[in-house]
Parts: C-alpha cells; sequence; structure tokens
C-alpha cells in the first residue's frame, strides 16, 4: 500500500435515485441534508441549472456530496464518469485561490477546465446560497473520478457547525481508499495533487479482480461504540475490531476510527 496526503474539500458519491441514497444513509447515522437542484453562471452571466441534485453530510472542514445527474450525457461535467450504480466519482480538494491553482496546473502541463462558479441553496443557515469558484482536471489523467479544486466564497454557510451533528458520531472525513490497476501509476497521477503534511490521505491498493476505483471513505467518529450501537439499532450488519468499523454504504464502504 501507498498513500498520498492530500488537502480533502469534499467527494461525491454519484448514481441514479438520489432520494434512496439519501434515505440509505440517513439510516446509517449521517444527517444528511435534502437534494437541491446545483446551479452555475452560463456564459452570458445567468445563472443555469447545472443538471445535477445533491444531497450533503458535512463535518468541520470536509464534506461528502451525494448526487443524481438529471440530463447524463457526453457534454455534462460528470459525463466521463457516470454508471449505473452508486459510486465515489468526485474528488475536489480545497483552493484558496483558484486562479493561482489554474495557474500552477497549466504551468505543469495540464489542461485544467476555466474556472466556473456554482451555487447552492440551502435548508439550514436561514435559506441561504452557498457560492463557489472551482475547475476540473483532464479526465484522461484521472479515470477514477472528477478531480478539481474548489475555492469557497460563503465557507461559513458550507460548514455550518450545527450539521456537524452525526447522531453516528461522525466528525471528519479523513481519507479514502483507491484500488488501482497500475498502483505505480495511480501513486504518480495522484501525487500531482499531494501536498506533504496534508490532513487527509488516499491509500493506493492493488486492485482485487480488475476492479478500479475508490472502495471506500475513512471518517473520524468521536466514539466506535456510539457508532455501533446506533448501526445495530437500526439493524444494519458491520464488522469491529479494536481499532476500526466497517459497514458498506451504497457504493462505498465506510471506515470508522478514532
Amino acid at each position: 500500500m501507498s498513500r498520498v496526503a492530500l488537502d480533502i474539500d469534499h467527494v461525491g458519491l454519484v448514481g441514479p435515485d438520489i432520494l434512496h441514497t439519501v434515505a440509505e444513509f440517513r439510516a446509517l447515522g449521517f444527517r444528511v441534508t435534502d437534494p437541491v437542484e446545483l446551479m452555475g453562471t452560463g456564459p452570458d452571466g445567468k445563472e443555469k441549472s447545472l443538471d445535477q441534485h445533491s444531497a450533503h453530510f458535512i463535518f468541520g472542514s470536509t464534506y461528502v456530496e451525494i448526487s443524481e445527474v438529471t440530463r447524463p450525457g457526453p457534454d455534462h461535467h460528470l459525463g466521463a464518469w457516470l454508471g449505473d450504480e452508486p459510486a465515489i466519482r468526485i474528488l475536489i480538494l480545497r483552493a484558496a485561490d483558484i486562479d493561482a491553482v489554474r495557474e500552477h496546473a497549466l504551468a505543469a502541463g495540464q489542461d485544467p477546465t476555466p474556472v466556473g462558479e456554482a451555487s447552492r441553496a440551502l435548508h439550514y443557515a436561514d435559506g441561504a446560497v452557498a457560492r463557489f469558484k472551482w475547475l476540473a482536471l483532464p479526465p484522461e489523467t484521472f479515470p477514477e473520478a472528477l478531480c478539481g479544486y474548489v475555492q469557497h466564497l460563503t465557507p461559513e454557510l458550507v460548514f455550518w457547525q450545527e450539521m456537524n451533528a452525526h447522531p453516528n458520531g461522525a466528525v471528519e472525513l479523513t481519507g479514502m481508499t483507491l484500488h488501482a490497476a497500475d498502483t505505480g501509476d495511480a501513486e504518480r497521477r495522484f501525487a500531482l495533487l499531494g501536498r506533504a503534511g496534508a490532513p487527509e490521505q488516499i491509500d493506493i491498493r492493488p486492485a482485487e479482480d480488475g476492479r478500479s476505483g475508490f472502495t471506500a471513505l475513512h471518517l473520524r467518529t468521536r466514539s466506535l461504540d456510539r457508532t455501533g450501537d446506533v448501526l445495530a439499532a437500526a439493524g444494519k450488519p458491520f464488522k469491529r475490531d479494536a481499532a476500526t468499523l466497517t459497514v458498506a454504504a451504497p457504493g462505498v464502504l465506510l471506515e470508522f476510527h478514532e
């Protein structure tokens, strides 16, 4: 196994039937927002739909997005990664200055998208609107998921403290597991995004049965006992050892640790 340290802002689980996926994560003890339509800014400067509905469960400095593309096709910004089942198909890193990040990517020979603007309405924070700037990196370089960067224009709304109160005790996303057919190639590609000392990480492992992709999310919890109690009460089977608790969720394995 190899490990790459990253500044993960959020990851996205993308698949059909967002209402079912949201219900499943709520049953696992997460406080998940209601799905809302994502909006972007068109060439004319006016807001337009991104043809995507998203819900979120939020931690202190990271979050997990649950998305459904309402008009799939090759021209959608997630078109290269869509599938028939839920899976982790988005990995977005933090950017303090998105324009500087784009210049750096261009200088490194990458082909990032232009910086775009997006927003989503919130059903918390008195119905405020969260706003972002973001860019994506080429799918040829990162076939596992849409990889890119986000600069929050309203971080105080996104990471609303009251939303970081999950019944299962989860408090932060700390990393992910990637199973790769070529671990050396995956380590080289994701190292381009890495930063020594970054608080989150990707663990890269050999693919099993030739199946590549992000397979697990690593989550810190206040108490493994509390997490286990919530899952047991909900009738969700899980495995536990001294240091971790694992449970299956739609499209991904959740690994809790204290």
